[in-house]
């Protein structure tokens, strides 16, 4: 990776969506040639060509419109009513369409085979991009609009089908960032959050924003509690893009120690107002382990409430799992180095959670930490250094073995 890809500018404090509707970017002519529009055809050659050529949908055959404005980007539209509406189209954006054309573009500049709104009949599917680079082919999918989990997993597995690797881009949730590169917190919602890369090492997110041109990186997300995660804001202009992507860098120990710090301070904070907020009284749960576990609020064991990847999945802060973990193997007489994934079962019925992969997932990587700080109980004592170089460890690597 380029030493220098942590550099560039501010990001943009404005989204402007306009107006959605069927628009498209690639036509058919009446002698059946293919018609790409590129923003730097001048707008008279443009105006010339709508004068002496038809353009026809290359999905449904019907007749397109060429439009050429001074605010919107030129592009084509159904004169009539058309099923590529409800077919193709999940609500273009004018956002869309210019990032389709910048991505298009960029791959070109790569001097890579890439084709812009290409209909896969077999699939029944127009990825915005297909790019072919050493006979792989990758399906580029730059998403402005919300799409269902369900939705997105039928996609993808169609690509996979036919051995075409899904990428997929998210528009750059600029009225979710502070404007700044570097670490800060983030709120990211579901949508956001299904297209998380990063299943071997720290979840990032790859967005890209059309108006600065350029993709912004959200990487080593660390969750926090419900949609709020840290991460590290990268931005890096699309003229200095390689493909395959860059993939961000991980956390240098010494940044992963300043993470710590504002990590253990939200927890600090988070506790505070916890107790303050409950509503549950005695069925409070996580007050309820705290008060008989004996602990203090305000000095919990090191090892309670430390960022575990794949947090996420349990959507609570993780000092209240993990502290009800101890709970309740203690209830049960249970010692830590027995915990197997039939323990963690049966502590996802008694705390009243739903036990699914992903979830579990982060309960044996926090019962692997505690094994290896050699952790018993709640009165157990660790080392800090120690405790930090195996968060780390985690961190930077994320499979689990039972």
């Amino acid at each position: 990776m380029q030493n220098n890809f942590f550099s560039c500018g501010r990001l943009p404090h404005y989204i402007k969506w306009l107006k959605r509707g069927d628009f498209v970017l690639v036509a058919v002519t009446e002698n059946q040639e293919k018609f790409i529009i590129d923003s730097k055809i001048p707008h008279t050659t443009l105006r010339r060509l709508r004068e002496e050529k038809k353009f026809y949908c290359p999905q449904c055959g019907g007749p397109l419109q060429l439009k050429i404005g001074h605010i919107r980007i030129p592009h084509f539209a159904h004169i009539t009513k058309s099923r590529c509406d409800s077919t193709f189209s999940e609500g273009e954006t004018m956002e869309h369409l210019l990032g389709k054309e910048q991505l298009f573009g960029f791959f070109r500049s790569l001097e890579l085979r890439v084709e812009l709104e290409s209909y896969l009949p077999e699939l029944r599917q127009r990825p915005d991009l297909l790019v072919n680079k050493n006979d792989s082919i990758y399906a580029i999918e730059f998403q402005c609009s919300p799409i269902h989990h369900k939705r997105l997993m039928e996609r993808n597995q169609g690509y996979l089908q036919k051995k075409i690797m899904p990428i997929w881009i998210p528009l750059t949730p600029v009225n979710k960032l502070n404007g700044t590169k570097g670490f800060q917190k983030v709120t990211l919602p579901h949508q956001l959050q299904q297209f998380a890369c990063g299943e071997n090492g720290p979840k990032f997110l790859m967005t890209y924003d059309p108006l600065s041109k350029q993709f912004v990186y959200l990487s080593n997300l660390i969750h926090l509690k419900g949609i709020t995660f840290f991460s590290k804001v990268i931005p890096l202009p699309l003229f200095r893009q390689h493909f395959p992507f860059y993939l961000p860098k991980s956390y240098s120990t010494d940044e992963f120690s300043k993470v710590l710090k504002a990590y253990h301070l939200f927890i600090k904070h988070f506790l505070r107002s916890r107790v303050l907020l409950s509503r549950k009284g005695v069925n409070d749960l996580f007050l309820r382990s705290v008060y008989e576990l004996r602990l203090n609020l305000e000095h919990l064991p090191s090892f309670l409430g430390v960022p575990i990847c794949g947090n996420e999945a349990l959507k609570v802060c993780a000092v209240e799992w993990q502290t009800e973990l101890m709970y309740f193997i203690g209830l049960c007489g249970i010692k830590v180095h027995a915990i197997n994934r039939a323990v963690i079962s049966d502590f996802f019925r008694w705390s009243n959670r739903i036990c699914t992969e992903d979830a579990l997932l982060p309960v044996l990587r926090f019962v692997r930490l505690l094994q290896e700080l050699g952790v018993e109980n709640a009165e157990s004592s660790v080392k800090q250094p120690q405790l930090e170089e195996l968060l780390y460890r985690q961190f930077l690597a994320t499979n689990v073995k039972d």
